[in-house]
C-alpha cells in the first residue's frame, strides 16, 4: 500500500484547479463570441444548367443558412431564365424563393470565366420581361414577378445569396419565357 503525505497528495490539486479555471475561462470566451472569429464560410458553388425545356440537376439541392453561388449556365440555343418558387401562376410563381433574401447576380465574361456586365443586389425594384429586353435583355434581378435570372443562349450568369432556415422544404424551378414552362421547362428545388 502507497502512503501519500497531505503535501503530496495536494501538490496537483491547484494545477488541476487552474487548469479547470483555464478551461471554463475559454468556454466563456467562445460561447461569448470574444474568441478568435471564425472565417466567413465560401459559398457552396452548385452548376445548374438549363437547356431546351430542361434543368439540371433534377432535383437542385440548396442548402439553407450558408452561403451559396449558383453558376446557371444556358447550354440551350435559345434564351431561358431561372425562377424558383411555389405556385405558378400567369408567368411567375406566387412565391419567390428569393423574396426578401440579399441576391447578387453578376454575368460571367463568355471567354474567360471573370465576372463582366451589371451586377444586381437589390431586392425587387426593377422592371419585367419586357422592360428587361428592351434594355438589352440578359442581366437578371429582382422582378415585380420574382427574382430571376434571364440568359442568352451561352451565357453563364453567377447568382450569389443566403436562405434564411425558414426557407427549408420543397420549392420549383421554371422558365416562363414563351411557354418553355408549359413545354416542361421546369424541377424541384429542395432547400436543405
Amino acid at each position: 500500500m502507497i502512503s501519500l503525505n497531505l503535501s503530496q497528495r495536494l501538490s496537483g490539486v491547484p494545477v488541476l484547479a487552474l487548469g479547470s479555471v483555464v478551461v471554463a475561462w475559454g468556454g466563456v470566451l467562445w460561447a461569448s463570441g470574444l474568441a478568435a472569429p471564425a472565417q466567413p464560410a465560401e459559398p457552396v458553388r452548385i452548376e445548374v444548367q438549363m437547356n431546351e425545356y430542361s434543368f439540371a440537376p433534377e432535383p437542385l439541392r440548396i442548402p439553407a443558412g450558408r452561403p451559396v453561388t449558383l453558376v446557371i449556365r444556358n447550354r440551350g440555343k435559345i434564351p431561358h431564365e431561372f425562377m424558383a418558387g411555389r405556385e405558378p401562376h400567369q408567368g411567375a410563381f406566387e412565391q419567390d424563393l428569393f423574396a426578401d433574401v440579399q441576391v447578387g447576380i453578376q454575368k460571367q465574361a463568355a471567354a474567360s470565366g471573370r465576372s463582366a456586365g451589371a451586377s444586381s443586389t437589390r431586392p425587387k425594384e426593377e422592371a419585367g420581361h419586357g422592360a428587361e429586353h428592351a434594355a438589352g435583355g440578359g442581366h437578371g434581378g429582382a422582378k415585380p414577378h420574382g427574382t430571376m435570372v434571364e440568359a442568352e443562349a451561352g451565357d453563364t450568369y453567377l447568382m450569389t445569396f443566403t436562405l434564411p432556415v425558414t426557407r427549408r422544404g420543397e420549392w420549383m424551378s421554371g422558365c416562363f419565357l414563351e411557354k418553355h414552362f408549359e413545354k416542361g421547362m421546369r424541377g424541384k428545388v429542395i432547400v436543405e
